[in-house]
């Protein structure tokens, strides 16, 4: 898999094993869909994985990104993806459980990427009830959920109201604004 667009454009992203990468359709997708908030902003990608939306997100011009990953494995793979964009100067990985990283976080946040393992339906309002709560959304912040599509969201969460939502064969990306 390779960053699709901007300054990392072409850099190989490794997959981990046992993960399910957001394909290059989605990617191009989400990432149109969320342009105005990238340059120069602060991401969070939550529920990393090998990083690549993080990334992609810091090639197209976001100042700065916090990943999380739990698995150390799939940690070591994204630590090495982060090295070979030369993307540690903008990059903050985090190993560990979502939780512990939101409480980590020390920037407010222009956009959230979250993608956890699609069975894990309760992470979705767990991890933007705790982005609320621990201050690190302003008004007009975005949270981009990625879901199966036959496991709807629903359309708010505490102050994050869904703005747009798609289908991409099995797949649902659901854009949330903080309001």
């Amino acid at each position: 898999m390779k960053i699709t667009s901007g300054e990392y454009k072409y850099r190989n992203i490794e997959i981990p094993r046992g993960i399910r990468p957001t394909t290059e359709k989605v990617r191009e997708a989400v990432f149109s869909m969320i342009r105005e908030w990238i340059p120069g902003g602060v991401i969070l990608d939550l529920f990393a994985g090998s990083g690549a939306m993080g990334l992609e997100a810091l090639s197209r011009g976001a100042d700065k990104c916090y990943f999380c990953e739990s698995n150390r494995q799939n940690f070591k793979v994204l630590l090495g993806n982060i090295a070979n964009c030369n993307a540690g100067s903008k990059s903050q990985p985090y190993n560990c459980d979502f939780r512990s990283a939101i409480g980590r976080v020390s920037d407010k946040l222009d956009a959230v990427i979250m993608d956890p393992p699609y069975e894990q339906v309760e992470y979705y309002g767990e991890a933007m009830q705790l982005l609320q709560d621990n201050g690190l959304l302003d008004e007009g912040s975005i949270v981009v959920a990625e879901h199966l599509y036959d496991n709807p969201l629903s359309d708010t969460y505490g102050r994050l109201t869904r703005i747009k939502e798609k289908k991409y064969g099995t797949i649902g990306v659901d854009v949330y604004i903080y309001e």
